[in-house]
């Protein structure tokens, strides 16, 4: 949660950094981005460091980082270049945190649990966006924005300092030295599940962090616009619990959840383009319950299928989330400043359809690939 608070916030908080320092929406959109697309530069890579340090080493040093963002943006941040920079700096820590949490879990919880560990984990992302949500009303509308940045880097200390210490770092060094830190699958198969992420992640880029301005120009209080991203995020993380329970309890393959959720997504925004209040209020939890329930059930999948590296494999699909995640509110913005918040949903609302229908060709990739393995052993 705390790595994706900078990008996040930003977004939350667009219409009062925008009223404070002249940021136009396309401006906001780009520094948000930037946040993600540095990610997806460094999340291979660093995926790779992350196996090779271990998780607890991995994560304290991404979070250090994290905080000093956070503070410097409360601090320093005034021209649109320090903030490019501040959250761009943040997008590279995150791409180091996430790929260490994944090996964290993978080498601490047991198979028949990693669904739901999973599905916590990744509630970081929608956490983060209610806290966003929550920040308006709360902090922004009295305090100003930047306290909200100040009260993100107290909680990124907190979690620091809950960083587990000893012998998981020492167990992760070791293993990836034998493995040299390369993931099981093919590389094609790997790129295909970051083209899903990609499409899945662009939608949710844009609607949460656009989504605040647009209710608001719909004619929604500013703080009533808040909670409603709020709302849609608590909805979000409901949904991620259940996916991995569900995935742990009921047996059901995470891949073929995941294109359900994006289908049932796409319903959501068509619904969202009506461009009201109310049809904001009515799509918001079907938006985030589905369209952005997917990522726990996403790197389950890549774990499923890469037990020998799986930071390193999470490292390379979670290059496309990363990119789609940074594209969202760029391309979104963009999109509003032309032609308004209509055809923007009705776009994301096609990304997730083809993002369902790219995992349904995944999956029998996977179901083949698995058959002419099995036909070798034999």
């Amino acid at each position: 949660m705390c790595s994706t608070l900078p990008a996040f916030l930003t977004g939350a908080l667009s219409v009062q950094i925008r009223a404070d320092l002249g940021y136009s929406i396309t401006l906001v959109g780009a520094i948000i981005g930037t946040a993600f697309a540095v990610a997806g530069l460094g999340s291979a890579p660093l995926g790779r460091v992350a196996q090779l340090l271990g998780p607890g080493r991995a994560l304290r040093s991404g979070l250090t980082v994290t905080a000093l963002t956070l503070v410097g943006i409360a601090v320093a941040a005034r021209e649109p270049w320090q903030f490019v920079l501040l959250v761009g700096l943040s997008g590279l820590a995150n791409a180091l945190n996430q790929p260490a949490a994944n090996l964290l879990l993978s080498n601490r919880v047991g198979k028949d649990r990693l669904g739901m560990a999973l599905a916590v984990k990744q509630s970081g992302m929608p956490g983060s966006a209610l806290l966003g949500g929550a920040a308006v009303p709360a902090i922004a509308l009295t305090a100003g924005w930047r306290w909200a940045y100040v009260a993100a880097a107290l909680l990124t200390l907190f979690a620091i300092a809950l960083q587990p210490i000893g012998i998981s770092d020492t167990v992760a060094l070791a293993t990836a030295r034998q493995t040299a830190a390369r993931p099981d699958m093919p590389t094609r198969l790997l790129v295909l599940y970051a083209t899903v992420g990609l499409l899945g992640a662009t939608t949710a880029g844009a609607m949460v962090n656009l989504l605040t301005s647009g209710a608001t120009d719909a004619g929604m209080g500013e703080g009533l616009a808040g909670w409603l991203l709020s709302l849609g995020s608590a909805a979000g993380i409901a949904s991620r619990l259940y996916q991995g329970w569900a995935v742990d309890t009921r047996g059901v393959l995470p891949i073929q959840r995941l294109v359900w959720l994006l289908a049932l997504g796409s319903a959501g925004l068509v619904l969202m383009s009506a461009i009201t209040p109310v049809t904001y209020a009515l799509a918001v939890v079907p938006g985030f319950a589905a369209g952005w329930a997917w990522p726990g059930l996403f790197n389950l999948s890549v774990i499923r299928n890469n037990p020998s590296a799986p930071a390193a494999a999470t490292g390379i699909t979670q290059a496309g989330v990363y990119v789609g995640a940074g594209s969202g509110p760029v391309v979104g913005s963009v999109i509003v400043d032309q032609a308004g918040y209509r055809p923007l949903w009705i776009l994301c609302a096609a990304g997730l359809a083809v993002g369902a229908a790219l995992a349904v060709f995944l999956r029998t990739r996977l179901r083949a690939d698995r058959q002419l393995a099995a036909l070798v052993r034999q």
